[in-house]
């Protein structure tokens, strides 16, 4: 079995055991309104995780497509409140900041070779700072809240079939579409053969600046179809939307599998990330813990599966060259034989 279907089967062993104990433990969990709650509560997170997973498997990251997603929110708002656009100027004003944002990660990383932690550590607060910029104000100055009374937008945070929530099924949609472009395309490939070897790739011929540009681009992308779906189910906007959605995202991807050496990982691993996430939150409000209780264990989850990582990777990569050289081994024995 190969490392990475092991991985994800553990991880996928993980989520299925908290499922049953918050199911025996707790009345209320393993419902239908439960359950659709929680896949819903996932969405948002886990279309950002997407965009995450290709930097990360890239070999890097992407600290900043929550502020992202929350410049993006702020900018319909602002073009929504003081102009009158049509609404599908102001969307595709959306959609050209955040994939600017995107460029702007791209260009940092790939063309300025600035590390991707720092890299998007300072776009962060770049994003940050043009969200208070832009941020819609009342006669006083100060920083106000406006409803989005727009059917189409509305819409976006509405149920569809089964009661199932239209964010939920592009969330699926669009990790499905992730995922054959990581495992069947071309440039898919050679954004695995970046994050599993820089230098190796480089010589091939693939594009460091191509491959980094690719990955933060569809991180920029996941950003403005996540802001689009929060602000059609909240209907209003708030300058720290998004600002904590980064390290959810990151954590997601973490407990699925993506390894941050880059080079391993899939949407496949992310989606059960995102679920065993969220499942654990929510598990955690039946029981009744606090906030700051639920931040601590979750924290904790996530140091114990890096932990595990580690480990995991060291024996997986023991494992591999010891069955190297018993097949090297037997090469020789038939050879002279």
């Amino acid at each position: 079995m190969r490392q990475e279907t092991l991985r994800r089967l553990i991880s996928l062993a993980l989520l299925l055991l908290l499922v049953i104990i918050f199911t025996v433990t707790t009345d209320s969990f393993f419902t239908g309104a439960n359950i659709i709650t929680l896949l819903r509560e996932c969405s948002v997170i886990g279309i950002l995780a997407i965009g995450v997973t290709m930097t990360i498997i890239t070999g890097g990251n992407d600290l900043s497509c929550g502020h992202l997603m929350g410049t993006v929110c702020m900018v319909f708002a602002h073009l929504y409140h003081y102009t009158a656009l049509p609404l599908m100027a102001i969307i595709l004003a959306c959609l050209v900041t955040a994939l600017l944002g995107g460029a702007i990660n791209g260009i940092c990383v790939g063309l300025l070779q600035i590390p991707d932690f720092v890299a998007t550590l300072s776009t962060q607060f770049i994003f940050t700072g043009l969200t208070y910029i832009l941020a819609v104000r009342n006669e006083f100055g100060q920083i106000g809240a406006i409803q989005i009374n727009n059917k189409t937008m509305i819409a976006l945070g509405e149920a569809g079939p089964g009661g199932i929530y239209l964010v939920t099924f592009v969330f699926l949609g669009l990790a499905i579409l992730a995922q054959i472009f990581l495992k069947k395309t071309k440039q898919g490939t050679y954004i695995y053969a970046m994050g599993a070897s820089r230098k190796s790739a480089e010589y091939s011929g693939i594009s460091f600046i191509r491959t980094k540009m690719t990955a933060f681009l569809f991180s920029g992308f996941c950003a403005f179809v996540a802001a689009m779906f929060t602000l059609g189910r909240y209907r209003s906007n708030e300058v720290a939307t998004g600002q904590t959605f980064a390290l959810q995202a990151i954590s997601a991807t973490v407990i699925g599998g993506a390894a941050f050496t880059g080079g391993r990982g899939d949407m496949v691993g992310t989606v059960i990330g995102v679920v065993f996430m969220q499942v654990l939150r929510n598990g955690m409000r039946k029981y009744g813990f606090t906030t700051q209780t639920q931040a601590v264990v979750s924290g904790l989850i996530i140091v114990l599966m890096l932990i595990f990582d580690a480990y995991y990777n060291e024996f997986m990569g023991k494992k591999n060259k010891k069955a190297a050289a018993t097949l090297r081994e037997k090469k020789v024995v038939n050879g002279n034989g």
